[in-house]
């Protein structure tokens, strides 16, 4: 039994999700930036100044670890906004 439970704990941390950030504010661009390093992530904002930004790699935020992470690190980050439809921009 135990070897049963190790088996499943690797197997759930393996896993990838695909998991929406609702707001590219504070929380919602730490939450997003955090997961994308593992998971699929697509952050959704209505405000397109902010998606432009993040599409050019740069924090719409003052936070000295994001903007580390978006010049520095591979993330698996859709950055979308909404307009009449909510549109993909780019994918790095």
């Amino acid at each position: 039994m135990d070897q049963m439970n190790q088996v499943n704990r690797i197997d759930q941390t393996d896993r990838q999700y695909k998991i929406a950030v609702a707001g590219t504010g504070y929380v919602g661009l730490s939450i997003a930036t955090l997961l994308s390093q593992h998971h699929e992530v697509m952050a959704v904002d209505i405000v397109p100044e902010k998606v432009e930004l993040i599409n050019q790699r740069k924090s719409p935020i003052q936070d000295e670890y994001i903007e580390k992470y978006l010049a520095e690190k591979e993330l698996n980050l859709l950055r979308w906004m909404r307009r009449q439809h909510i549109r993909m921009l780019t994918l790095w």
